[in-house]
């Protein structure tokens, strides 16, 4: 049984790391569609890890770009940005730290739930296929 919450039970503090979850699924939901093999692809193409190295350093290029432009709207001038340097560098290398270290541990408990699909990749993409059989 589901218990219905008020909106008034819920604190600008849930609301608000109601949001910040749901643009970060977003964001992860795009990186899965990025994975994911284009139709009429070719067994020479690129395999399934090697799109997810593809799409991971897109999103650590995306990443560094926009919190770059994130930082420099606090600032007048690049001598301003350029003297804060050190503090914008610090900031965003230790809250990434943090995430990292939160969701690595996160996926070694959860690691047989989190990538229980490998199985049936790995079987599609290791297996000689006679394709006159049905899957």
């Amino acid at each position: 049984m589901s218990q219905k919450i008020n909106a008034t039970d819920v604190t600008e503090e849930d609301a608000l790391n109601a949001v910040f979850f749901e643009r970060a699924d977003k964001f992860i939901q795009q990186a899965n569609e990025f994975c994911r093999p284009v139709a009429g692809q070719t067994q020479t193409s690129a395999k399934p890890h090697e799109i997810r190295g593809q799409v991971s350093a897109a999103m650590l290029f995306a990443t560094a770009r926009f919190n770059t432009w994130v930082a420099a709207n606090n600032f007048t001038d690049g001598d301003e940005m350029r003297a804060a340097k050190e503090q914008v560098m610090s900031y965003i290398l230790q809250q990434f730290q943090l995430m990292l270290e939160d969701n690595y541990d996160e996926y070694c408990e959860q690691f047989e739930n989190y990538l229980r699909f490998r199985r049936n990749e790995e079987f599609h993409s290791n297996k000689d296929h006679d394709h006159s059989h049905n899957h």
